[in-house]
């Protein structure tokens, strides 16, 4: 968005004009289809120390009345997702970032970096004989070989961003905004606040348009009450300007 922007659209919306002062990392995703299921846990599972910052989920889990053997040439059994958080710190395979890598280079580290974490103990979760094909988000683009650009950046929260940031209406009357960069209750870059955007969005289109429909639900972001100790404990350290007791 901020690379469309011209001076005449800064002056009439000068909500927008600072977008390119906003900070975005890399984080997209490959999906690996497997010849049986393969589980993990349930919900999401968290590689912490995966030089590629790397999270999965499995999609069978969620998808108990679809029979996978309907799709494609009918062998897949399993769908594992994968985000890749950090692309520009060296892989364990090429020993390249994820941005200088080519797209079966990235497929090849994100899956030994699965298997490290995953095949311990002399357990097999991941077999190379089960993974039948994978999928890079198309957002990852390669004009040149081992040269990637990402099509489909994330915002990043920053200290002092929040004034760059606009609400899903600015000031043009026809043009209404749902994106990451948009203020919302959620305030971070995820599904539930790209969704919360674009229910701000729709509310503007239907005040705009005059609609009488009920407008689309906003509430503030619930953080658990057990937290609210340790935020307390965080706010204290930061105050006296410690480093958070896990770097201590």
């Amino acid at each position: 968005m901020a690379s469309l922007l011209t001076d005449e659209l800064k002056h009439a919306a000068p909500s927008i004009a600072n977008l390119d002062k906003l900070q975005t990392r890399w984080m997209n995703g490959i999906q690996f289809y497997l010849s049986q299921d393969v589980p993990i846990v349930n919900g999401h599972a968290i590689y912490l120390d995966s030089p590629w910052a790397l999270t999965s989920i499995s999609q069978r889990q969620f998808w108990t009345g679809v029979d996978f053997s309907q799709f494609g040439n009918g062998a897949v059994r399993g769908i594992l997702s994968v985000d890749i958080s950090e692309w520009r710190e060296p892989g364990v395979v090429y020993g390249k970032p994820a941005q200088d890598c080519t797209a079966i280079q990235i497929q090849e580290e994100v899956w030994t970096q699965l298997k490290q974490h995953l095949n311990v103990g002399g357990a097999v979760t991941l077999d190379d004989a089960k993974l039948l094909s994978w999928f890079l988000d198309q957002d990852i683009e390669f004009p040149n070989a081992g040269t990637a650009a990402n099509a489909e950046p994330l915002l990043i929260n920053t200290a002092g961003s929040l004034q760059y940031r606009p609400e899903a209406q600015i000031e043009l009357e026809n043009l209404f905004l749902a994106s990451d960069y948009v203020r919302t209750y959620t305030d971070i870059a995820c599904m539930e606040a790209a969704n919360e955007a674009a229910r701000r969005a729709v509310n503007c289109v239907l005040s705009a348009s005059s609609s009488t429909s009920a407008p689309a639900q906003l509430w503030p972001l619930e953080e658990p009450v057990f937290l609210k100790p340790l935020q307390e404990v965080d706010r204290i350290r930061f105050g006296l300007r410690l480093p958070h007791q896990l770097a201590a």
